[in-house]
């Protein structure tokens, strides 16, 4: 009991810190559309130069260097000691760091190609605009590979806290940057405060590595067993780290077929931001916390202890997910226009970015299952069955978004990628459940299927709740957040007295906390 309340604990301080990390990136998200909105060439210059180099860093490193480093790392920790396990991190950080600079360096010189590419010729004036801040945003690539590699040292030894925080310090200089220096940088000061997050995020590791007796040390010892095992399980990894990032090039790519280009380009980018962090806010915080225990049931060959804790987490996310899905479903107009309609970002923006973002709503569950899975799959250090998934869902959402933008405009590219990753989640769950006994069971299935059946009544007391105010509040700022919190007020109300009905485990818990809570005061 001590045990879960302590992991309770670490999820519930987890999402605090990272809700407040992501409530800043909304703010900032929030500047950048008051400045650019979705018309400007300003605007499409400015996503190219973030969408672009998250890209390459997602689908070459970043998820890759999680991955694949912590399983190796954490079995080394169990079976070496810290004292062989901190010298395989020292010759893997050093090898990300050369290998990123090596990739950044080429993207530099070849970021005029690039942008042409990915551009299709549109717009030559966007393309020369865009070529000076993707080079300074390049940078980032190198700058995350450090900082995911010192995150998934952190983890590892168990500190959560500290990389949940480094969103929080980023967007805390961007800001800054948006405050006082906006107007007169613009553009390419924006960029190079987006580098300055950055290396704050990496920076502010360091002083709790020290404190875990972890001092950095360049090493490249190209012959260390744990190091090979990391080449082995990366290129596979890598792959099958590739669906969200791939999707979200391609689906770029793909709203220029829209009848409005690049406006749509642009409102798809910021629904994918937007919808980003309101589900990563649950997802990342589970995940982190429970790929660490994942892979010491894994190491320890622990099958039972490792179906019962991925069974659990799925339970826990279809609770929190399914509810926010139909939330943002229901009230993704008003979202958009309370984040981001004031100055260039106009009315036609709000239509475009609130579109995208019901249908990219539509796959929050199964972001979130995939992300365990994939978890799940690293934990035993295997990682062809997420490649293939994942070949299979970038094949999946190219197909579906070339086809649906043509039927549903923007909303095309946005529901492709929802179909997509979720196709590849319920793959994912066949297999593993095929090698792990027990993960989905019989009460699995009718409990979730009771959290979608009062979910649906939810969304339709949301959206009455929504329609019933629209009519009767004034169109001003106020009106607009009395829309979005008393509706997603009832709508909780209402999921959870159900779910107390239903005797959903999690609602029951839920209950028992806020009653001893009650009782204190």
């Amino acid at each position: 009991m001590q045990k879960k309340s302590g992991a309770l604990r670490t999820v519930t301080i987890m999402m605090v810190i990272t809700f407040a990390g992501k409530a800043l990136g909304l703010l900032r998200d929030s500047f950048a559309g008051s400045y650019f909105g979705t018309a400007t060439a300003e605007a499409t210059a400015f996503n190219y130069a973030g969408v672009l180099p998250r890209g390459f860093m997602d689908v070459l490193f970043s998820s890759a260097i999680s991955a694949s480093f912590i399983p190796v790392f954490n079995e080394a920790l169990e079976r070496w000691g810290r004292q062989k396990a901190f010298k395989l991190a020292h010759n893997f950080i050093s090898l990300i760091f050369i290998a990123s600079a090596m990739v950044t360096i080429v993207f530099m010189a070849l970021a005029e190609p690039i942008l042409r590419l990915y551009d299709g010729g549109g717009n030559a004036g966007v393309v020369a605009l865009s070529i000076t801040p993707l080079r300074i945003m390049l940078l980032t690539i190198v700058l995350g590979c450090l900082a995911f590699s010192l995150t998934g040292v952190l983890q590892s030894l168990g500190e959560f806290n500290v990389p949940a925080a480094m969103g929080l310090v980023s967007n805390a200089v961007i800001l800054i940057y948006f405050f006082f220096f906006m107007n007169r940088f613009g553009i390419i000061g924006l960029c190079a405060a987006f580098v300055t997050g950055w290396l704050a995020q990496f920076l502010i590791q360091i002083p709790f590595l020290v404190k875990n007796h972890f001092g950095f040390r360049f090493s490249l010892n190209l012959k260390d067993e744990g190091l090979k095992r990391i080449g082995l399980l990366m290129l596979p990894v890598m792959v099958s780290t590739w669906v969200t990032p791939v999707n979200l090039l391609i689906n770029g790519k793909m709203a220029h077929l829209d009848i409005y280009a690049d406006e749509s380009f642009n409102g798809l980018t910021y629904a994918n931001n937007l919808y980003s962090v309101l589900s990563g806010v649950f997802v990342l915080s589970v995940t982190n916390v429970v790929f660490p225990r994942l892979s010491v049931h894994a190491v320890n060959e622990d099958r039972q202890a490792f179906g019962e804790t991925m069974s659990q987490t799925i339970r826990v996310m279809f609770f929190l997910l399914l509810p926010m899905t139909f939330g943002l479903i229901a009230l993704s107009r008003p979202l958009v226009r309370l984040f981001y309609e004031r100055g260039e970002f106009t009315a036609l923006s709000t239509d475009l970015t609130s579109t995208a973002l019901i249908y990219f709503s539509t796959g929050i569950c199964g972001f979130g299952l995939h992300n365990i899975l994939t978890r799940g799959f690293y934990a035993f250090q295997e990682g062809r069955t997420p490649m293939l998934t994942s070949v299979l869902a970038i094949a999946a959402n190219l197909g579906l978004s070339w086809g649906l933008v043509k039927l549903l405009g923007i909303g095309g590219p946005a529901l492709a990628s929802s179909i997509s990753i979720s196709l590849a989640a319920v793959v994912m769950l066949w297999v593993m459940n095929r090698r792990v006994k027990g993960i989905v069971s019989r009460r699995l299935c009718v409990d979730l299927l009771k959290m979608l059946a009062i979910g649906l009544i939810m969304l339709l007391a949301v959206l009455r709740t929504r329609d019933f105010l629209s009519a009767r509040l004034e169109d001003n700022i106020a009106g607009v957040i009395w829309i979005i919190t008393l509706p997603a007020a009832a709508g909780t109300i209402i999921y959870m007295a159900l779910a107390r009905l239903a005797r959903l485990p999690e609602a029951l818990t839920a209950f028992g906390i806020l009653g001893k809570f009650l009782k204190r005061r």
